[in-house]
């Protein structure tokens, strides 16, 4: 990834704030979001998952339905994936599992 874990969640807080107060309807949101990284020459998969969880979060926050963005992201979520993820994130592994306990506990 080129950003730390937390850098990227604070720039996909950042888009989603700027298309949800654009007016962008819940499903708009999480395809503009996503575009806007995954076009990016250095995107890679756990880039991916990670911008979806920040969604799903972003979602939580403001109290939108988060079926669509947890949809995909338990399409994401493999035993394989995990593997993959904990060794890209490092350190930070443990910020990503917190997370990702948020948003699998609703």
């Amino acid at each position: 990834m080129v950003f730390t874990y937390e850098e990227l969640k604070e720039y996909v807080r950042e888009d989603f704030e700027r298309f949800y107060e654009m007016g962008f309807q819940e499903e708009q949101i999480f395809s503009a979001v996503l575009d806007e990284y995954k076009h990016g020459k250095d995107f890679c998969f756990t880039e991916n998952i990670c911008i979806h969880i920040f969604l799903v979060l972003n979602y939580l926050r403001r109290g939108l339905n988060t079926d669509v963005a947890v949809g995909h992201l338990r399409r994401l979520l493999t035993e394989e994936s995990e593997h993959l993820v904990k060794s890209e994130l490092g350190d930070e592994y443990p910020n990503y599992i917190t997370d990702l306990k948020e948003i699998l506990r609703v």
